[in-house]
């Protein structure tokens, strides 16, 4: 098989015999798979299909392998085969291939029709294993031909499949299938060190790098041998970093079979999936890409073929998925953002980048940079350059207009710099520019509008309040994403001759006060995150009317909105793949009647494939039918804010897959009873999360006992809800909050025992909590208790086992330590915050604290921490001490924690000096101190700290002064601390 690297492969050949010392990690899945393949309801079925599906490398065909020579598979199945399938699917090659298994010889026979007679004499009335490893064919029909000619054997007879694709195991499996998983860090370093090191060997130090080597390889076994058997045969610990720092596709002897392997996977691609995988490698390696944003890239570049009417965005979607089933993408799913996320796997990054090397590169932090000769896509990574160049010759290219793509991935804003508009001035052909992390002053530079041939272009914008129109000049742009938004009053009135535009994503609207008229003029709109209704005719809703919109959309304005018909203009039931909308009126209107808000939102009825509906400032009495019927089945997340008029909830209870729920302002709701949970046998039946907040006339929330209501709910928040005395039994209830609400609602968590979470905030006359209110919440991890007026918590704590985190913050009348906290043999966090009155905290209760690992002290002005004798070391790990002014020296306790790596010291301005003794802390590795003015010097005891990787230092003048390298006269007790960090600027970095 050729390929694009000029090598030819061999098609790969495999056979069902395996060595089993060799195999780490599998016993599991081994195991999983025999039950499968055993089950006695198998016997039941004429032919049954287990698949195992991964990515190239992960040992699919020795999992397979394992399977088929254990005894137990041996003795069930009368018959056992292993057929190499690879890239060839002829029907004919894998009759013969099955009948030469069976036979253990060549076979005579060459024409089909004979060959299949043949094969079915040998199968019928047997019960058999066989075994299709490599399994590449995706046409259904030569599928169907196969199974047809197998189907003859008795029943309980299985084939066991292996393929790199998802989509085949989806086509093949009748009973399941199983994405093999990456194996363990311990199980990857027992591979490696069988094939890396003799018995006598293992020395000390190469055993470091050894480790090192193996991340690189993210569990892939195929990876992890090749390597292991690369360093064998070297000794030297210079060999071994050099393989430590080197990519995978620089090392000699590649022959060992990493990227070629998964190189047939890209072989297999067509020519412009091959381009569309091979891009991704412009971002860094373990980072989460969002599909809408890769596809929006790849149509900018130019990747995706344009056929006659076809939609170029729909053709994106459509690789991607084929990349998800070839598995080069990995763990696809929803973020926080509500968008389909990704990662791919380190090797699949290393193949990329090895077809991308000449025109791909990634900037990064203290690196010099290789540019290459013929570089057409740049990112700088933030997350490890703090600075872009202010020297445009460190920008400079070896040839000047040759950039297609400009990216910035993560990090902090920043301003932009002289020599980056240089830089750019030159690449006049780019297509890409991503300055999100760009922090635009007053205005959008000029040159960014004579980027004629921009695709695509997003842009920070929180210091702007509007756009100029010359950006409309950009008649190419088919993505404009708008970041940072809030100060944001107005885009440019002539977007609309933008024919080309795609996707206009706006983040953080809500200052916008319209948006430009005639958009409805962007027939190729697929996104547009705002549209807000204006009086114009230009800017009435019936623009939405021929847009085929998609993702996320927000409809404001609909006060402008005048009746039913022109609501229905809008034509969102037409809209299939809108999966988020918002609808909202501007609050406080008294012009437009109930039963006129009740037409306009009867009108706006969006498609049954929404998922996620908000609506806010809705003035109308009832809500319309569509909410009263199962017309949107498939909703997962409703919002409803300030709905005021409000008197009745439709009947949410109906819908099968609502997970998440948020009622707010509905001032008219008096009880939540039976109406709102449906007339079903169940009510809520996916419901997870319910927040109730500002309902400042809910009485009640009662369950009928004949229904099942709420039987998955695990996250309930209860705000503002002063007359709401009472919570139902909610058995599954797992986190709790309830925020400023009547003292007598807090009583019901004395029966909430299942909780693992609960907060209690801001009730200002509960100065002393109930008995008894958590005496039975054996299974409570974490509890925050926040702005009571509780003076103790004594007889709270005391049967809580399972405690892991305790946060007290601001009960500024809390004098003394909480009575029982020396019982938490399981509190691993323990935070004080704004606690005013706290005095001390002695240090002898660290030692009844035996799992407590993380200690913060907040804003405590009359604290002192750690107070007296600590008799024994702890485990304490992380300790953080912040605003105790009367804090004059570290407690001599201090010593005794001798596992702390972490220290910060934050704003204690009474801390004139730091004690010798803090060179004990040997397990120290960062240490913070921030904000403390009066702090005169660094000890000598700092140059035992050994382990101390990293120091920052901030707002501290005589501690600046002194340790500024190299004349402070503090600098020889620090110099050996690989990062220091000085007013958040790096002064050292030796780990790079």
């Amino acid at each position: 098989m050729g390929n694009r690297f000029g090598a030819t492969l061999e098609s790969r050949q495999t056979s069902s015999l395996v060595n089993e010392l060799e195999i780490y990690g599998r016993k599991e899945e081994k195991e999983m798979i025999i039950g499968e393949l055993l089950d006695s309801r198998r016997e039941q079925d004429n032919l049954s299909v287990y698949v195992i599906w991964g990515m190239g490398g992960l040992g699919k065909t020795t999992l397979a392998q394992l399977v088929y020579n254990d005894a137990r598979t041996e003795n069930h199945f009368e018959l056992r085969i292993w057929v190499c399938v690879s890239d060839d699917f002829s029907i004919q090659r894998l009759v013969r291939a099955t009948i030469e298994s069976i036979e253990g010889g060549a076979s005579n026979v060459f024409e089909l029709d004979p060959l299949q007679r043949l094969l079915q004499e040998k199968l019928r009335g047997r019960k058999f294993l066989l075994v299709l490893d490599d399994v590449w064919n995706e046409n259904h029909t030569l599928w169907d031909g196969l199974k047809e000619v197998l189907n003859c054997g008795s029943k309980g007879s299985m084939l066991m499949v292996t393929t790199r694709i998802e989509k085949v195991a989806m086509m093949m499996a009748t009973i399941a299938s199983h994405n093999i998983g990456y194996l363990s860090k311990d199980d990857s370093w027992s591979l490696f060190k069988q094939r890396a090191f003799t018995i006598e060997e293992e020395e000390e130090n190469l055993v470091a790098i050894g480790k090192l080597i193996v991340d690189k390889c993210g569990g892939v076994p195929l990876a992890i041998k090749a390597l292991g058997s690369l360093m064998r045969f070297k000794s030297d610990e210079s060999e071994w970093l050099a393989v430590k720092e080197s990519e995978i596709w620089h090392l000699p002897d590649d022959e060992n079979g990493i990227l070629p392997a998964l190189r047939l996977s890209y072989d297999n691609l067509l020519p412009q999936m091959r381009q569309c995988f091979a891009y991704c490698c412009i971002f860094p390696k373990d980072c989460e890409m969002e599909k809408n944003q890769l596809i929006q890239l790849w149509m900018a570049n130019g990747f995706i073929p344009s056929e006659g009417q076809t939609d170029l965005y729909l053709t994106g979607r459509l690789i991607f998925k084929e990349l998800v089933w070839r598995s080069f993408f990995q763990d696809v799913q929803i973020n926080y953002s509500g968008n389909t996320a990704f990662k791919m796997h380190d090797l699949m990054h290393d193949l990329a980048q090895s077809v991308m090397r000449h025109e791909t590169y990634i900037m990064e932090q203290h690196m010099v940079p290789k540019i290459p000769q013929m570089l057409r896509h740049l990112c700088f990574d933030f997350t490890s350059s703090m600075v872009v160049p202010e020297n445009e010759n460190k920008l400079k290219l070896p040839i000047d207009d040759s950039l297609c793509s400009f990216i910035v991935y993560r990090g902090q804003y920043r301003y932009l710099k002289e020599g980056f508009f240089k830089f750019l001035s030159k690449q006049q052909y780019v297509r890409v520019l991503d300055m999100n992390s760009f922090r635009i002053d007053q205005k959008l530079p000029s040159l960014v509008c004579k980027l004629k041939y921009l695709r695509y272009l997003v842009l920070s914008c929180y210091n702007l309040n509007t756009l100029p129109e010359s950006l409309t000049c950009l008649l190419n742009l088919q993505t404009l994403k708008l970041i940072a938004s809030e100060r944001l009053l107005e885009l440019p009135k002539g977007l609309k001759v933008m024919k080309n535009l795609w996707f206009l994503e706006i983040e953080k609207f809500d200052s916008l006060v319209c948006t430009p008229p005639g958009l409805g003029d962007l027939t190729f709109l697929r996104t547009l995150s705002i549209f807000i209704v204006g009086q114009d005719s230009s800017q009435r809703i019936d623009q939405l009317k021929e847009l085929s919109l998609g993702g996320k959309l927000s409809i404001q304005g609909l006060q402008n909105v005048r009746n039913f018909q022109d609501a229905k203009s809008a034509n969102l039931m037409r809209k299939k793949n809108l999966t988020s909308l918002s609808l909202s009126w501007k609050s406080g209107i008294k012009e437009n009647s109930p039963e006129h808000f009740k037409e306009v939102l009867e009108g706006l009825q969006p498609h049954e494939n929404l998922r996620k509906i908000y609506i806010k400032s809705y003035e109308g009495s009832r809500f319309p039918n569509w909410m009263s019927t199962l017309a949107l089945k498939n909703l997962n997340e409703i919002s409803l804010e300030y709905c005021g008029s409000c008197e009745h909830l439709p009947p949410l209870g109906k819908l099968p897959y609502l997970t998440c729920l948020d009622l707010k302002g509905m001032d008219c709701i008096k009880h939540l009873g039976t109406e709102w949970c449906g007339d079903g046998e169940r009510s809520f039946p996916a419901l997870t999360n319910l927040t109730i907040s500002e309902m400042r006339n809910l009485e009640e929330w009662t369950i009928a006992d004949s229904v099942e209501s709420f039987p998955c709910l695990c996250d309930l928040s209860i705000v503002r809800c002063p007359k709401l005395t009472g919570l139902p039994f909610l058995p599954t209830l797992r986190r709790l909050h309830i925020h400023d609400s009547s003292v007598t609602l807090v009583g019901s968590i004395v029966f909430l025992t299942s909780l693992k979470s609960l907060t209690l905030s801001n009730f200002v006359n509960l100065d002393v909590l109930p008995v008894g209110l958590l005496q039975n919440h054996t299974s409570l991890e974490f509890l925050q208790i926040n702005a009571l007026p509780i003076r103790t918590l004594s007889n709270m704590l005391h049967n809580l086992s399972a405690l892991k985190s305790l946060s007290i913050l601001s009960c500024s009348n809390l004098e003394f330590f909480p009575d029982g906290l020396q019982n938490l043999s399981s509190l691993e966090d323990l935070f004080f915050y704004y606690c005013d009155n706290l005095r001390s905290f002695p240090a002898a209760i660290l030692e009844s604290l035996s799992s407590l690992t993380s200690l913060s002290f907040q804003f405590c002005k009359k604290l002192n921490p750690l107070t007296g004798p600590l008799q024994r070391a702890t485990i304490l790990q992380d300790l953080l001490i912040n605003g105790c002014p009367e804090l004059k020296h570290l407690p001599e306790s201090m010593q005794q924690l001798t596992s702390l790596t972490r220290l910060r010291i934050w704003s204690c301005d009474g801390l004139c000096s730091l004690p010798n003794w803090l060179g004990r802390l040997r397990s120290l590795s960062s240490m913070d101190i921030s904000n403390c003015k009066n702090l005169i010097s660094v000890p000598d005891g700092f140059l035992s700290l050994k382990s101390l990787r990293e120091l920052s230092i901030r707002g501290c003048p005589h501690l600046e002064k002194r340790c500024t390298n190299p004349k402070g006269l503090d600098w020889p007790k620090i110099s050996h601390i690989p990062t220091i960090r000085i007013n958040e600027k790096t002064i050292q970095c030796l780990d790079q």
